[in-house]
């Protein structure tokens, strides 16, 4: 239980208005705020990475993505949606990162591995699409990775 809660500050501490927006903090869609972030595997704890089956690597990256609504009682939920991302570096064609969908609590977070290398940059474009049919929210985010 500790982990994971553990794992939900993580999240959506580290981890985003407009339909269309460079990340570089939260981005307000409609009701909802989307938190993103991308950092090394070998920062993780290592019992998360292990609850989580991600791998822990200094040449892994980890993209996460949570979706959070606000209610009324000031009380935040993190909600399900539907999250696809890509990641480009340099002239290459963007790939594909697959987004899998992890419980913490009773909130849900989505997160995505990657191949990284050190002093890469990497462009992330991550569409998003809130419950209940809203536009989707199509979100830029820019990560240098240092791994030395």
């Amino acid at each position: 239980m500790i982990i994971q809660r553990t794992l939900g500050v993580v999240v959506a501490a580290g981890l985003l208005a407009a339909n269309s927006a460079w990340a570089e903090g939260p981005v307000v869609v409609g009701d909802y705020t989307i938190y993103t972030n991308a950092m090394t595997t070998e920062m993780l704890n290592p019992e998360i990475a292990n609850l989580y089956r991600i791998q822990r690597s200094k040449l892994n990256g980890v993209l996460t993505v949570s979706i959070v609504k606000p209610h009324p009682d000031g009380t935040r939920e993190n909600v399900p949606a539907r999250v696809e991302a890509t990641a480009r570096t340099g002239d290459a064609p963007a790939s594909a990162i697959p987004m899998r969908e992890i419980r913490v609590g009773e909130g849900v977070s989505y997160v995505g591995q990657f191949p990284i290398a050190n002093l890469q940059i990497v462009d992330f474009e991550i569409q998003v699409t809130p419950p209940g049919g809203a536009e989707p929210a199509a979100i830029e985010l820019q990560q240098q990775f240092f791994t030395d």
